[in-house]
């Protein structure tokens, strides 16, 4: 019987003629890892380190790349050989990775992939498992948690993630050098603000019968985003831009585009938005009573894995209603396709990583629930809202009111099942469309206490009568601690979703606060949107994902991956809120 090592040099000898001596034959990716040390990828699915060792010295060049360093001799013995990718050690195995790979990094959220080879050969996801987790029997797993695997090649350029439970241990060292960057406002834009410390800002004052609040213009700013976008819950430009005629005519300002810094603008206490009030106004005691009792309820519900956790999500618009639309570099954004497909990611990761039931208030028959990787959506108008019998999406007011009739009959079944209502949330998914383009980031509205009834009906039942969902319970009823409750608590997530997108480096609205309980109009009109303002769920919020106005929002909307990572962000979001 020969010995191991007699055995092992037919065979290194065999790996290096095919490996060093025909690389014609085969689509070779190679990178240096060192003086002497080449990293070759093979058809996409073959890894090995091609050696030349030093006349001298040869012994600890291969010891150093080697899971066995005693076979130093077998390798040392040829000029050129080829070390195949299970012989090489763990920490040899994670940077022949990392440097074949060149977009790869690591983060909290696991090994984040990107396929390199295109002509011959791709990437396999038996390979990667192979390689990241040690077996490639775990490509089925990945397939399961990656949309549009299910083929199990990738192509140039296809992005996956490997989590964590899945990686073996030396591939878990996070890459914070490799971690992309996302583009960010620039500081002239409007950093994230300390709304504590811009509230002091405020000076109270008084002339004649009528109360004001007194803000000093610092250098570059204007009456549109640095005082009405700022300090009051308008958001529409129409509206913002009748505020702005009032701010001038109370602060006496003959040209707004000839201001100094220093110059004092008077906005009337009625327009401000309550957390700026004096603490002695009603409205601004009511705001700290609702902050007050977010604290009091936050934690108190917890769950493994989203356990018993129902999540209700609900894309924007649909149908013939697309919502807003940007038109860049030659095509268009719809606002309804982009929040569908953010939307399916989010369920298809709820459904994959965690324990959490997942219901969606619309569907698209043709696309199903299946994220799409495209940077062009193409517009159809064929998504239903799912009552009984489904409202193909026709009418926008009709479309909202059943979306949280549905919301509702969903709650009763699932709480009459015994199911937590803390542990109920619903989510409904859009695009904003602010008008000022330097305005971004993600915005959360949460359903204010005090701008909601306590009964409601979506409108007459000549109209809704048909749906079961309806008839039910025509009403949306609720009595004022749970308007209070359902404030606190939604308030609560949106915050803690608002801290997840910053950790994935997502832009969040920095020029005033992003959380609204409430939208403002001209003329002191005020609203909550409907499927805040009827939902029963005590956990609710509406988030405005981006701002397609704005150049830098609408270009990471079209990006796949961006969407992919609002998605992480979100379900991030559930696991801390209910932790």
């Amino acid at each position: 019987m020969c010995s191991t090592r007699q055995a092992v040099r037919p065979a290194i000898a065999i790996l290096a003629a095919l490996v060093l001596s025909l690389p014609s034959l085969a689509n070779v990716l190679r990178v240096t890892l060192e003086d002497g040390a080449i990293v070759a990828l093979r058809n996409g699915r073959l890894i090995v380190l091609e050696c030349r060792p030093p006349a001298k010295g040869a012994e600890a060049f291969f010891k150093k790349f080697l899971n066995d360093p005693d076979k130093w001799e077998d390798y040392s013995k040829q000029s050129g050989v080829a070390v195949r990718f299970s012989d090489l050690n763990a920490n040899t195995q994670r940077a022949a990775l990392l440097a074949v790979f060149p977009e790869d990094y690591v983060d909290e959220k696991g090994w984040h992939h990107t396929a390199v080879s295109n002509d011959g050969e791709k990437e396999t996801l038996w390979a990667i498992a192979e390689w990241l987790t040690g077996a490639g029997t775990n490509h089925e797993k990945l397939s399961a948690i990656n949309p549009g695997t299910e083929s199990g090649v990738l192509d140039l350029g296809q992005q996956i993630l490997i989590p964590p439970d899945l990686l073996l241990d030396v591939m878990k060292e996070i890459t914070p050098e490799r971690i992309p960057a996302v583009e960010e406002m620039p500081a002239a834009e409007g950093e994230e603000l300390d709304l504590g410390e811009l509230a002091k800002e405020l000076e109270f004052k008084s002339r004649g019968r009528k109360n004001y609040a007194v803000y000093k213009l610092k250098k570059g700013e204007a009456l549109y985003t640095a005082v009405v976008v700022r300090f009051t819950d308008i958001r529409e430009n129409v509206d913002i831009l009748a505020a702005c005629d009032v701010l001038q005519k109370e602060s006496e300002i003959t040209d707004v585009r000839d201001m100094d810094p220093g110059t004092e603008i008077w906005i009337p206490m009625e327009m401000l938005a309550d957390r700026f009030k004096p603490e002695s106004n009603p409205d601004r005691q009511e705001f700290e009573a609702i902050l007050a009792e977010a604290d009091r309820l936050r934690g108190q519900v917890q769950s493994k894995d989203l356990e018993g956790v129902v999540v209700i999500l609900d894309p924007g618009h649909g149908g013939r209603d697309q919502g807003t639309r940007n038109v860049t570099k030659g095509f268009t954004i719809y606002e309804d396709e982009a929040a569908y497909d953010i939307v399916c990611r989010i369920k298809a990761i709820l459904e994959t990583q965690t324990r959490a039931k997942v219901y969606v208030t619309m569907i698209d028959p043709d696309q199903q629930y299946g994220p799409v990787d495209l940077e062009q959506f193409e517009n159809d108008d064929d998504e239903l809202v799912l009552v009984t019998p489904n409202y193909k999406n026709q009418d926008a007011k009709v479309s909202a009111n059943l979306r949280w009739y549905l919301a509702n009959s969903i709650y009763r079944k699932e709480t009459k099942s015994g199911a937590d209502p803390r542990k109920i949330i619903f989510t409904s998914i859009h695009m904003d469309a602010l008008f000022n383009g330097k305005l971004r980031g993600t915005m959360v509205y949460i359903p204010g206490a005090a701008h909601r009834r306590e009964s409601e009906r979506g409108g007459s039942m000549a109209t809704y009568g048909q749906y079961a969902e309806v008839q039910e319970s025509p009403e949306a009823k609720s009595t004022a601690s749970e308007r209070r409750r359902d404030e606190a608590l939604s308030r609560n997530f949106a915050n803690t979703l608002l801290d997840e997108l910053g950790k994935q480096r997502i832009k969040r609205h920095s020029v005033g606060d992003p959380i609204r309980n409430v939208i403002r109009q001209s003329g002191g009109k005020q609203y909550v949107p409907s499927v805040l303002r009827n939902t029963m769920v005590p956990t609710k919020v509406l988030v405005e994902c981006a701002n397609l106005t704005n150049e830098t929002d609408s270009k990471w909307i079209t990006q796949p991956w961006w969407r992919q990572r609002f998605a992480e962000a979100y379900v991030s979001a559930l696991k801390a809120y209910y932790k």
